[in-house]
C-alpha cells in the first residue's frame, strides 16, 4: 500500500505568508527604532560636546563623519521640530549649523590633501624617468632610484601620499600597466629605505639600499666584515619591533616599512642558507 503525499492546504500557506510578512515588518520596525536611537545617541553626544567647547564638538563630529548622511540631517531637523523649549531648539540648530561647517571644511581639506599628494607623487615618479627622453627604463636602475630618492627629500611623504600610491597601484594593476606598478612599488621601497636607515648599525647599510638587486653584494660585504646571521637577525627583529610599536597601528607608514623589513628578512634567510 503506497502512502499518499500530503500538501499544505491553501489556507495554511496563506497563514505562513502572513506570518512571514508580519515578522518582516516587525524586524523592519525594530531596525528603524534602533537606527533612530543610534542617531539620537550621536546627536546627544554632539550636544554635550557643544556644551563643552567648539574644539570638543569638532573632534566628535570628525570622529563620526561617516554618520552624517541624509538620515542624520533629517533626524536633527526632526528633533528641532519636536523639542519643547526655544533653548533646546536653538542648541540643536546651532550644533547642526556648526557640524555642517566642520564637515564641509574637513572634506575640502581632504580634497586639497589628495591634490597635493597626487602632484608630489607625480614629481617623484617623473624623477625616475630618463631626464632627456622622459621615458621609463623598467625595471628601474640605480640612477633612477637615486633621482627618485632626491625628489622624495623635497616632498612630504605622509599618509595621504602613501594612500594615493596604493590607489594608483590598484588602478595601474587593473589597467594592466605593469611598468607603472613596478615604479610605484619602487617608490615605496625607496621611501621605506630612507625611513628605516638609522646609520648606526651594519644592518642600516642593507636597509638603506633601496635597490634590491644590490642586496646580495651588500649581504656578502657584511658577512666578510664579520656580521653574521645571529647579529643580523637580532637587529632586524629590533627594527621590526620599533615599526610595530613606534608607528600608528594600521597606518600606511607602518604597512610599507613592515613589508620592506619582511622582504629583507626573507631575502636574508635565502642568502644565509648559501653562506
Amino acid at each position: 500500500m503506497t502512502a499518499k503525499k500530503t500538501t499544505p492546504s491553501s489556507s495554511s500557506s496563506k497563514n505562513r505568508r502572513r506570518q512571514n510578512r508580519t515578522a518582516a515588518a516587525a524586524d523592519s520596525g525594530n531596525k528603524n527604532i534602533s537606527d533612530v536611537a543610534a542617531l539620537d545617541g550621536l546627536i546627544n553626544q554632539l550636544l554635550n560636546a557643544h556644551g563643552e567647547s567648539d574644539d570638543v564638538l569638532q573632534k566628535v563630529c570628525i570622529e563620526n563623519i561617516m554618520a552624517f548622511d541624509q538620515q542624520m540631517w533629517l533626524r536633527m531637523a526632526s528633533r528641532i521640530d519636536n523639542v519643547n523649549t526655544d533653548e533646546e531648539k536653538d542648541a540643536i540648530a546651532d550644533v547642526m549649523s556648526k557640524c555642517m561647517k566642520i564637515i564641509e571644511a574637513t572634506l575640502k581639506k581632504a580634497e586639497e590633501t589628495i591634490d597635493r599628494s597626487s602632484e608630489q607623487l607625480q614629481r617623484i615618479i617623473s624623477a625616475a624617468a630618463d631626464q632627456t627622453t622622459m621615458e621609463f627604463d623598467v625595471p628601474l636602475k640605480s640612477d633612477a632610484l637615486r633621482r627618485m630618492e632626491a625628489e622624495i627629500k623635497n616632498c612630504t611623504v605622509d599618509e595621504g601620499m602613501l594612500n594615493t600610491t596604493y590607489a594608483w597601484i590598484r588602478k595601474s594593476d587593473e589597467d594592466k600597466m605593469d611598468g607603472m606598478v613596478h615604479i610605484l612599488q619602487k617608490f615605496l621601497q625607496v621611501y621605506a629605505a630612507g625611513e628605516l636607515n638609522k646609520n648606526k648599525a651594519p644592518l642600516d647599510e642593507l636597509l638603506g639600499c633601496s635597490n634590491t638587486d644590490d642586496w646580495p653584494v651588500v649581504f656578502q660585504k657584511l658577512v666578510n666584515e664579520g656580521y653574521g646571521e645571529v647579529a643580523f637577525t637580532k637587529e632586524l627583529q629590533q627594527r621590526m619591533e620599533e615599526v610595530v610599536l613606534g608607528l600608528t597601528n594600521g597606518s600606511y607608514a607602518q604597512r610599507v616599512q613592515a613589508e620592506y623589513l619582511k622582504e629583507v628578512e626573507e631575502r636574508s634567510k635565502e642568502y644565509f642558507k648559501q653562506v
